[in-house]
């Protein structure tokens, strides 16, 4: 960029498939998105874009934005769930801490406010290793 600003793109960008990366300008690969925020970089303007359904994923054609472990993911992380703001995502940390790593991804509906319908939005987009 001419303005000098580091900003990543992930695979919901619809710049990513145009995104190359060159290490000899100083821009790098991470693999997640924490790890670019904590190097200084910064989430794409959405806003100027005119992304459309094929360049965006949504859970509703089965595919997700973000994949998260909901066994060590952080409210932050948590919350780019579907249906899952900063409550439910509260809700997982306080069960996890409680009774330990969920050991499947049915056991999410043992937390308060998520039931099957939430748990059908997420269960493609949760990973517990």
């Amino acid at each position: 960029m001419e303005s000098g600003e580091r900003v990543y793109h992930t695979p919901d960008s619809p710049w990513y498939e145009r995104t190359d990366i060159d290490p000899d300008t100083g821009e790098r690969w991470f693999c997640t998105e924490r790890e670019a925020e904590e190097a200084g970089w910064r989430a794409p303007n959405r806003a100027s874009a005119n992304p459309t359904s094929a360049s965006v994923p949504t859970n509703s054609s089965g595919s997700c934005m973000h994949v998260v472990n909901v066994n060590s993911a952080d409210a932050r992380e948590l919350e780019k769930l579907p249906g899952i703001g900063s409550v439910k995502a509260q809700g997982i940390l306080d069960y996890r801490s409680s009774h330990g790593n969920f050991a499947s991804v049915e056991e999410l509906e043992e937390v308060k406010g998520i039931g099957p319908a939430t748990l059908e939005k997420i269960r493609t987009c949760v990973v517990l290793n």
